[in-house]
């Protein structure tokens, strides 16, 4: 059996994909660190390892990072503010930035980046500062990717899990300010990159279900129903697959509502009863009633 260093299998792993050092090590190190993490040559810090293996697809499972008590802290500290975003809870993010913020005044930019997308998110989420959030967003994406304009996509370049995260944040302002093709556009970025890049599930299990959501509903939104349709298709199927089951109700509700707009009547009941009953079980009261009174005023037909 073959006994790996952390620097085998990247550059291993790296020259499989035909990546060069370049790309894999863009915005996160110059690619004289690389060329010396896969010489063994130089330790890779925990959040540096963590990218590199993001960029190459998959996540670090395989390798553990010996850490000072400071950076676990950190680590920890941030994984928590993450937490805190993605459940709307303002008081703690706001809460945890403070903490975040005092770690990270002393380290690199890189790892501020999550603290700068969590700043936008609070300043969409509690003041609806679109401006604001949007500078902040720009700051966190640009540390490792700086030629990126926040409109047009970099096709040529690997992404990490958080970049994903941030542009997906960043095409969502776009939709805010009805600017949908912008939104579009980067949205379908992400989809495909994840698609064609990524390979581990676990990493496309959380964001990828909400690209095609957001997909799905400003296709919507541009009359594009097929398109609609096509995108909550892809969303349901991969949310059965992997069993991501946050996403899959709204997937179902707007498959319904693409059918409907199609004009296909038992497809579409079909699909918004079977949301309906989703959300009674979930006992999402308020949006059953939001579904039965958007079917009373849009459908021909009973639901």
């Amino acid at each position: 059996m073959a006994v790996y260093v952390v620097g085998d299998f990247l550059r291993e792993t790296r020259l499989r994909k035909g990546y060069t050092q370049e790309e894999v090590s863009y915005g996160i190190c110059t690619p004289a660190s690389l060329s010396r993490i896969e010489n063994g040559a130089q330790k890779p810090g925990r959040l540096i390892l963590e990218k590199l293996f993001e960029r190459l697809g998959t996540e670090n499972n395989l390798f553990n990072s010996f850490v000072s008590k400071e950076e676990m802290e950190l680590y920890l500290e941030i994984q928590t503010l993450i937490r805190n975003v993605t459940d709307g809870d303002l008081q703690r993010i706001e809460e945890q930035i403070d903490i975040v913020d005092k770690l990270t005044k002393n380290t690199s930019e890189l790892e501020r980046q999550s603290l700068f997308w969590a700043k936008g998110e609070l300043a969409t989420q509690k003041y609806g500062n679109n401006g604001k959030a949007m500078e902040y967003l720009m700051k966190a994406i640009q540390i490792t990717l700086p030629d990126f304009d926040g409109i047009n996509p970099l096709r040529n370049h690997l992404l990490t899990f958080d970049e994903i995260t941030i542009i997906n944040s960043i095409a969502v302002r776009h939709a805010e300010k009805n600017d949908l093709l912008t939104a579009i556009q980067l949205d379908m970025w992400l989809k495909e990159y994840m698609e064609n890049k990524i390979v581990d599930g676990r990493m496309k299990t959380t964001k990828y279900p909400m690209i095609v959501y957001n997909l799905s509903c400003w296709f919507e939104d541009e009359k594009c129903y097929n398109e609609e349709l096509k995108m909550a298709n892809h969303g349901v199927d991969f949310c059965v697959k992997y069993g991501n089951l946050a996403a899959f109700p709204r997937l179902v509700l707007n498959k319904g509502v693409a059918l409907t707009k199609l004009g296909d009547n038992d497809g579409a009941k079909k699909y918004l009863h079977q949301a309906i009953t989703i959300f009674e079980a979930m006992q999402k009261n308020d949006t059953v009633q939001h579904i039965i009174a958007w079917c009373n005023k849009n459908c021909g037909f009973e639901i």
